[in-house]
């Protein structure tokens, strides 16, 4: 359960990812972490949403999903906030 929300965080960003063609890469993975915060616990969701506006404000690094990547440094981030709230 521990891993949850993260995982399902991974599937929304990956399946949103793909369904931007009028906007930029880093808007469509701002949006996906916003989508992502939505459905995560409130420090969780506290993380992904201020990735979200760094994002959009100065752009996007990797794929979603890629080590390293914007998305992928966010929800690493963010499990970590989820994590520790729950100690």
């Amino acid at each position: 359960m521990r891993y949850a929300a993260p995982a399902l965080a991974l599937l929304v960003l990956a399946a949103c990812s793909g369904s931007s063609t009028n906007r930029s890469s880093a808007d469509a993975q701002a949006d996906a972490l916003d989508n992502a915060a939505d459905q995560s616990t409130p420090k969780a969701a506290a993380v992904l949403e201020n990735r979200a506006d760094a994002i959009r404000e100065n752009g996007a690094t990797g794929a979603p999903g890629q080590p390293g990547s914007s998305t992928q440094q966010a929800m690493n981030a963010a499990a970590a906030a989820q994590s520790n709230s729950s100690r």
